[in-house]
């Protein structure tokens, strides 16, 4: 083999390795840009009149996945909850649930996952249907985490109202204009405020009801709060009905900066 062959062998050679190298960098880089950074469980009823509200969130959180790098599972029941489940996860959105109906074993993990910080909570509507329903009994410790609280009623023709920023300084309200319109909610009434037992980053207006009705909390009727009496950072968002709700920049800029918050970014 003569030299200049010997030199074309050994160049080919070296090019072969340096795109073998780059192909490795690439493929390494783009399997470190898919790891997301954070995981998140999502729990939602299979069969609820919520349906459109979840099948709306689901598409909008796909959106929020790609844009934040981080990854959604989704389950409909409380069966497979426990500490290891839970231990894979971030953050636990109860995006349509009742704080009643839990299996023990996922009663105790949740409870430990809140009280000890494992993860981040944001809780939609449902999650204040607090009380004896379909033969449950309330769940006390759910009762004390919310406020202290027991549902008592509801709109059930719903309204319209303006909701009002309490705490345009808190993360979740970055961006949030000071009060803001929710067309037609049902809006949970309780036997007290919860206001006492939690920090109020919202309440609706009830002076601003659509319609006519004394369903109502006379006057402190808080609809967003989290409490800091325990260690996970937490978000109770009241609104959760409709799908449309993710037609109103307000309601998706709380979500958005609910998620953020809760996993401490």
């Amino acid at each position: 083999m003569t030299l200049p062959q010997i030199s074309l062998r050994r160049s080919l050679h070296s090019a072969l390795l340096l795109g073998l190298l780059l192909t490795a960098l690439t493929n390494f880089g783009a399997g470190q840009a898919s790891k997301p950074s954070f995981k998140v469980i999502a729990l939602a009823e299979a069969h609820s009149i919520h349906r459109p509200f979840v099948e709306a969130a689901k598409q909008w959180l796909q959106k929020q996945q790609t844009e934040n790098n981080f990854s959604v599972d989704y389950i409909e029941n409380t069966d497979k909850i426990d500490d290891a489940l839970q231990s894979r996860y971030q953050l636990f959105i109860q995006l349509d649930y009742p704080p009643y109906g839990w299996t023990p074993k996922a009663a105790a993990a949740f409870t430990k996952y809140i009280e000890e910080g494992r993860g981040g909570w944001i809780g939609f509507h449902h999650a204040t249907l607090l009380g004896e329903f379909d033969g449950y009994p309330m769940w006390p410790w759910f009762s004390q985490c919310m406020g202290g609280i027991r549902f008592t009623d509801y709109l059930p023709k719903f309204a319209s109202a303006r909701v009002v920023v309490e705490d345009q300084s808190h993360p979740v309200m970055k961006g949030v204009e000071r009060s803001f319109l929710v067309e037609q909610e049902e809006w949970y009434t309780y036997d007290k405020s919860p206001r006492p037992n939690v920090h109020v980053l919202a309440h609706v207006d009830e002076t601003t009801y659509s319609l006519d009705t004394r369903t109502k909390m006379g006057g402190d009727h808080p609809v967003i709060w989290t409490n800091e009496h325990v260690k996970a950072r937490n978000v109770y968002i009241f609104m959760g009905h409709h799908a449309e709700l993710f037609q109103n920049s307000a309601f998706t800029t709380i979500f958005h900066n609910s998620i953020l918050w809760s996993v401490g970014r």
